[in-house]
Protein backbone atom coordinates (compact mmCIF):
# COMPACT_ATOMS: atom_id res chain seq x y z
CA UNK A 1 0.00 0.00 0.00
CA UNK A 2 1.51 3.45 -1.15
CA UNK A 3 -0.18 6.34 0.06
CA UNK A 4 0.55 10.21 -0.42
CA UNK A 5 -1.46 10.84 3.31
CA UNK A 6 -2.44 8.61 5.93
CA UNK A 7 -4.68 9.88 9.32
CA UNK A 8 -5.48 8.02 12.19
CA UNK A 9 -8.95 8.47 14.34
CA UNK A 10 -12.52 8.88 14.71
CA UNK A 11 -15.44 7.39 11.94
CA UNK A 12 -18.99 9.07 12.90
CA UNK A 13 -22.21 10.12 12.20
CA UNK A 14 -23.08 13.44 13.06
CA UNK A 15 -26.69 15.25 13.93
CA UNK A 16 -26.86 18.46 13.75
CA UNK A 17 -29.49 21.03 15.18
CA UNK A 18 -32.21 22.47 12.50
CA UNK A 19 -32.37 25.99 14.08
CA UNK A 20 -29.71 27.98 15.63
CA UNK A 21 -29.52 28.61 19.37
CA UNK A 22 -30.98 25.26 19.96
CA UNK A 23 -29.88 23.80 23.10
CA UNK A 24 -29.56 20.00 23.93
CA UNK A 25 -32.25 20.35 26.93
CA UNK A 26 -35.18 20.69 24.62
CA UNK A 27 -36.85 18.60 22.43
CA UNK A 28 -36.16 19.95 19.24
CA UNK A 29 -35.49 18.79 15.73
CA UNK A 30 -31.89 17.22 14.11
CA UNK A 31 -30.75 16.55 10.82
CA UNK A 32 -28.67 13.26 10.25
CA UNK A 33 -27.17 11.20 9.52
CA UNK A 34 -23.97 12.88 8.07
CA UNK A 35 -20.92 11.15 7.40
CA UNK A 36 -17.80 12.89 9.83
CA UNK A 37 -15.25 13.11 12.19
CA UNK A 38 -12.49 15.19 11.36
CA UNK A 39 -9.87 12.41 9.95
CA UNK A 40 -12.40 11.21 7.73
CA UNK A 41 -13.64 14.94 6.56
CA UNK A 42 -10.00 15.90 6.39
CA UNK A 43 -9.04 12.63 4.28
CA UNK A 44 -11.97 12.45 1.97
CA UNK A 45 -11.05 16.08 1.32
CA UNK A 46 -7.39 15.37 0.16
CA UNK A 47 -8.65 12.60 -2.36
CA UNK A 48 -11.18 14.84 -3.89
CA UNK A 49 -7.86 16.80 -4.68
CA UNK A 50 -6.56 13.93 -6.74
CA UNK A 51 -3.69 12.43 -3.84
CA UNK A 52 -4.30 8.99 -2.37
CA UNK A 53 -5.29 8.40 0.85
CA UNK A 54 -6.05 6.13 3.54
CA UNK A 55 -7.23 5.82 7.47
CA UNK A 56 -6.70 3.89 9.71
CA UNK A 57 -10.05 4.01 12.07
CA UNK A 58 -12.85 1.55 13.50
CA UNK A 59 -16.93 1.19 12.55
CA UNK A 60 -19.34 -0.63 14.13
CA UNK A 61 -21.11 -3.22 11.95
CA UNK A 62 -24.38 -0.87 11.63
CA UNK A 63 -25.99 1.22 9.13
CA UNK A 64 -24.50 4.58 10.75
CA UNK A 65 -21.26 2.48 9.78
CA UNK A 66 -22.34 1.41 6.71
CA UNK A 67 -22.80 5.20 6.40
CA UNK A 68 -19.71 6.66 6.28
CA UNK A 69 -17.67 3.70 4.95
CA UNK A 70 -19.93 4.08 1.70
CA UNK A 71 -19.17 7.39 1.25
CA UNK A 72 -15.12 7.16 1.79
CA UNK A 73 -15.31 4.48 -0.43
CA UNK A 74 -17.40 6.55 -3.38
CA UNK A 75 -15.30 9.24 -2.96
CA UNK A 76 -12.05 7.14 -3.47
CA UNK A 77 -10.59 6.54 -0.03
CA UNK A 78 -8.33 3.67 0.42
CA UNK A 79 -10.32 1.79 3.06
CA UNK A 80 -8.14 -1.09 3.35
CA UNK A 81 -7.29 0.16 6.95
CA UNK A 82 -11.00 0.58 8.26
CA UNK A 83 -11.92 -2.50 11.24
CA UNK A 84 -14.95 -3.11 11.89
CA UNK A 85 -16.59 -4.57 15.48
CA UNK A 86 -20.02 -6.26 16.47
CA UNK A 87 -19.00 -5.34 19.77
CA UNK A 88 -19.70 -1.70 19.80
CA UNK A 89 -21.61 0.74 17.82
CA UNK A 90 -20.43 3.42 15.19
CA UNK A 91 -19.26 6.40 17.04
CA UNK A 92 -22.20 9.71 17.11
CA UNK A 93 -22.28 13.37 17.54
CA UNK A 94 -24.80 15.65 17.99
CA UNK A 95 -23.87 19.01 17.32
CA UNK A 96 -26.28 22.31 17.83
CA UNK A 97 -24.76 25.94 17.17
CA UNK A 98 -25.46 29.47 18.40
CA UNK A 99 -25.79 33.09 16.82
CA UNK A 100 -22.59 33.87 18.65
CA UNK A 101 -20.87 31.70 16.29
CA UNK A 102 -20.19 28.56 19.20
CA UNK A 103 -21.09 25.39 18.68
CA UNK A 104 -21.84 22.64 21.15
CA UNK A 105 -20.79 18.66 21.13
CA UNK A 106 -21.78 15.48 22.49
CA UNK A 107 -19.85 13.04 21.67
CA UNK A 108 -20.23 9.13 21.99
CA UNK A 109 -17.09 8.00 21.20
CA UNK A 110 -14.88 6.27 24.26
CA UNK A 111 -17.09 3.28 24.26
CA UNK A 112 -17.83 3.21 20.70
CA UNK A 113 -16.34 1.46 17.67
CA UNK A 114 -14.28 4.66 17.05
CA UNK A 115 -12.36 3.83 20.31
CA UNK A 116 -11.61 0.29 18.89
CA UNK A 117 -8.09 0.75 16.98
CA UNK A 118 -4.82 -0.49 18.43
CA UNK A 119 -1.15 0.14 18.01
CA UNK A 120 -0.68 -3.80 16.45
CA UNK A 121 -2.44 -2.75 13.78
CA UNK A 122 0.66 -0.22 12.45
CA UNK A 123 3.30 -1.47 11.14
CA UNK A 124 7.06 -0.18 10.03
CA UNK A 125 6.10 -1.31 6.03
CA UNK A 126 2.73 1.02 6.34
CA UNK A 127 5.06 3.64 7.61
CA UNK A 128 7.46 3.16 5.10
CA UNK A 129 5.25 3.57 2.33
CA UNK A 130 3.59 7.33 2.67
CA UNK A 131 4.43 10.53 2.79
CA UNK A 132 2.77 11.98 4.85
CA UNK A 133 1.06 11.00 8.46
CA UNK A 134 -1.48 13.75 9.65
CA UNK A 135 -3.28 14.05 13.09
CA UNK A 136 -5.56 15.44 14.61
CA UNK A 137 -5.58 16.51 18.49
CA UNK A 138 -9.21 15.72 19.38
CA UNK A 139 -8.68 12.24 18.41
CA UNK A 140 -5.91 11.42 20.92
CA UNK A 141 -8.80 12.45 23.82
CA UNK A 142 -10.84 8.99 22.81
CA UNK A 143 -9.45 6.66 24.96
CA UNK A 144 -5.72 5.35 25.68
CA UNK A 145 -5.39 2.51 23.16
CA UNK A 146 -6.41 5.53 20.25
CA UNK A 147 -3.64 7.76 22.24
CA UNK A 148 -0.77 5.00 22.35
CA UNK A 149 -2.14 3.86 18.35
CA UNK A 150 -1.18 7.38 17.24
CA UNK A 151 1.88 7.98 19.31
CA UNK A 152 3.35 4.67 17.69
CA UNK A 153 2.17 6.11 14.46
CA UNK A 154 4.13 9.27 14.97
CA UNK A 155 7.17 7.89 16.19
CA UNK A 156 7.75 5.38 13.24
CA UNK A 157 6.98 8.19 10.74
CA UNK A 158 9.63 10.31 12.78
CA UNK A 159 11.56 7.61 12.79
CA UNK A 160 11.44 7.23 8.75
CA UNK A 161 11.42 10.91 8.39
CA UNK A 162 8.21 10.99 6.85
CA UNK A 163 6.10 14.38 6.63
CA UNK A 164 4.43 14.69 10.39
CA UNK A 165 1.15 17.27 10.02
CA UNK A 166 -0.60 18.19 13.30
CA UNK A 167 -3.94 20.13 13.54
CA UNK A 168 -4.59 20.53 18.18
CA UNK A 169 -8.11 20.36 17.10
CA UNK A 170 -9.06 20.36 20.84
CA UNK A 171 -12.65 19.50 21.88
CA UNK A 172 -13.34 20.82 25.18
CA UNK A 173 -15.97 18.38 25.51
CA UNK A 174 -13.78 15.15 25.40
CA UNK A 175 -11.62 16.61 28.33
CA UNK A 176 -8.41 18.44 28.81
CA UNK A 177 -6.60 16.09 31.34
CA UNK A 178 -2.59 16.97 32.28
CA UNK A 179 -1.96 13.69 29.96
CA UNK A 180 -4.05 15.29 27.07
CA UNK A 181 -1.84 17.98 26.92
CA UNK A 182 1.31 15.91 27.38
CA UNK A 183 0.71 14.02 24.37
CA UNK A 184 -0.43 17.34 22.40
CA UNK A 185 3.24 18.85 23.55
CA UNK A 186 4.96 15.91 22.32
CA UNK A 187 3.36 15.56 19.27
CA UNK A 188 4.15 19.37 18.28
CA UNK A 189 7.52 18.34 19.04
CA UNK A 190 7.93 16.10 16.16
CA UNK A 191 5.57 18.13 13.46
CA UNK A 192 7.10 19.88 10.90
CA UNK A 193 3.80 21.39 9.95
CA UNK A 194 1.57 22.43 12.82
CA UNK A 195 -2.40 23.62 11.54
CA UNK A 196 -3.70 25.61 14.46
CA UNK A 197 -6.68 28.22 15.84
CA UNK A 198 -5.36 30.84 17.74
CA UNK A 199 -7.19 29.92 20.62
CA UNK A 200 -5.70 26.70 20.28
CA UNK A 201 -2.44 27.02 19.64
CA UNK A 202 -2.12 29.33 23.24
CA UNK A 203 -3.51 26.46 24.59
CA UNK A 204 -1.12 23.68 23.57
CA UNK A 205 2.58 26.25 24.12
CA UNK A 206 0.41 27.80 27.00
CA UNK A 207 1.49 30.87 25.97
CA UNK A 208 -0.09 34.51 26.29
CA UNK A 209 0.30 36.05 22.76
CA UNK A 210 0.57 34.50 19.71
CA UNK A 211 4.40 35.59 19.09
CA UNK A 212 5.52 33.97 22.25
CA UNK A 213 3.41 30.48 20.70
CA UNK A 214 4.86 30.68 17.09
CA UNK A 215 8.35 31.40 18.83
CA UNK A 216 7.63 28.69 21.14
CA UNK A 217 7.38 26.24 18.16
CA UNK A 218 10.05 27.88 16.24
CA UNK A 219 12.62 26.67 18.85
CA UNK A 220 11.36 23.39 18.93
CA UNK A 221 12.03 22.69 15.43
CA UNK A 222 8.53 23.19 13.28
CA UNK A 223 9.13 24.06 10.07
CA UNK A 224 5.47 25.74 8.86
CA UNK A 225 2.91 27.23 11.39
CA UNK A 226 -0.58 27.73 10.53
CA UNK A 227 -2.78 29.48 11.55
CA UNK A 228 -6.30 29.50 10.65
CA UNK A 229 -8.75 32.56 11.72
CA UNK A 230 -11.67 32.05 10.23
CA UNK A 231 -13.74 34.40 9.06
CA UNK A 232 -10.28 36.48 9.41
CA UNK A 233 -8.18 34.39 6.72
CA UNK A 234 -5.10 32.62 7.51
CA UNK A 235 -1.50 32.90 7.98
CA UNK A 236 1.85 31.45 7.71
CA UNK A 237 4.87 31.09 9.41
CA UNK A 238 7.92 29.66 7.43
CA UNK A 239 11.29 30.26 7.21
CA UNK A 240 11.71 34.12 9.18
CA UNK A 241 8.26 34.76 6.86
CA UNK A 242 4.74 35.84 7.51
CA UNK A 243 2.24 34.87 4.59
CA UNK A 244 -1.26 35.89 4.83
CA UNK A 245 -4.29 35.33 3.17
CA UNK A 246 -7.40 37.58 3.66
CA UNK A 247 -11.01 35.54 4.27
CA UNK A 248 -13.46 34.79 1.20
CA UNK A 249 -16.70 35.92 0.99
CA UNK A 250 -19.09 33.06 0.69
CA UNK A 251 -22.81 32.03 2.17
CA UNK A 252 -22.05 30.22 4.97
CA UNK A 253 -24.50 27.46 5.85
CA UNK A 254 -22.20 25.19 7.94
CA UNK A 255 -19.18 25.66 9.01
CA UNK A 256 -18.64 21.69 10.32
CA UNK A 257 -15.01 20.57 8.74
CA UNK A 258 -13.84 23.90 7.51
CA UNK A 259 -10.55 23.56 9.13
CA UNK A 260 -10.43 19.54 8.26
CA UNK A 261 -10.94 20.72 5.17
CA UNK A 262 -8.47 23.87 4.93
CA UNK A 263 -5.47 20.99 6.75
CA UNK A 264 -6.31 19.00 3.76
CA UNK A 265 -5.94 21.47 0.96
CA UNK A 266 -3.00 22.63 2.48
CA UNK A 267 -1.05 19.55 2.98
CA UNK A 268 -2.25 18.32 -0.20
CA UNK A 269 -0.46 21.24 -1.64
CA UNK A 270 2.78 21.00 -0.36
CA UNK A 271 2.84 17.10 -1.19
CA UNK A 272 2.34 18.60 -4.72
CA UNK A 273 5.17 21.06 -4.55
CA UNK A 274 3.67 23.76 -4.37
CA UNK A 275 5.27 26.81 -2.60
CA UNK A 276 3.62 27.90 0.79
CA UNK A 277 1.79 30.92 -0.55
CA UNK A 278 -0.13 28.86 -3.00
CA UNK A 279 -0.37 26.15 -0.96
CA UNK A 280 -1.96 28.59 1.72
CA UNK A 281 -4.30 30.72 -0.90
CA UNK A 282 -5.42 27.10 -2.12
CA UNK A 283 -6.31 25.93 0.81
CA UNK A 284 -8.08 29.16 1.86
CA UNK A 285 -10.34 28.69 -0.88
CA UNK A 286 -11.30 25.11 0.03
CA UNK A 287 -12.01 26.18 3.37
CA UNK A 288 -14.06 28.67 2.47
CA UNK A 289 -16.09 26.91 -0.15
CA UNK A 290 -16.83 23.67 2.41
CA UNK A 291 -18.55 25.75 4.79
CA UNK A 292 -21.38 26.84 1.87
CA UNK A 293 -23.31 23.24 2.14
CA UNK A 294 -25.08 21.58 5.27
CA UNK A 295 -23.04 18.55 6.49
CA UNK A 296 -19.85 18.34 7.96
CA UNK A 297 -18.52 16.28 4.34
CA UNK A 298 -21.00 17.59 2.16
CA UNK A 299 -18.70 20.82 1.22
CA UNK A 300 -15.80 19.15 0.42
CA UNK A 301 -14.20 20.61 -3.10
CA UNK A 302 -13.04 18.78 -5.86
CA UNK A 303 -9.95 19.35 -7.80
CA UNK A 304 -12.10 20.47 -11.02
CA UNK A 305 -14.16 23.24 -8.73
CA UNK A 306 -11.07 24.36 -6.65
CA UNK A 307 -8.97 25.25 -10.47
CA UNK A 308 -12.14 27.13 -11.48
CA UNK A 309 -12.60 29.03 -8.57
CA UNK A 310 -9.05 29.92 -9.07
CA UNK A 311 -9.34 31.19 -12.94
CA UNK A 312 -11.77 33.73 -12.07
Amino acid sequence: MNLDVLTIGELLVEFMAKKVDQDFLHPEEFVGPFPSGAPAIFIDQVVKLGLKGGILGCIGEDDFGKNIFDRLEKDGVDISLIKRTKEYITGIAFVTYFSNGERKFIFHLPHSAAGQIYPEYLSDNLIKNIKCLHIMGCSLAINENVKKTIEKAVDLSYKYKKIISFDPNIRIELGLSEEYLRVINYIASKSSIILSGEREILTITQKKDLKSAISYLQNIDTKIIVIKKGKKGAEVYYDNKTYSVKPIKVEEIDPTGAGDCFDAGFIASILEGRSIEESLVRANIIGALSVTKKGPMEGVVDKETLEKFLRY
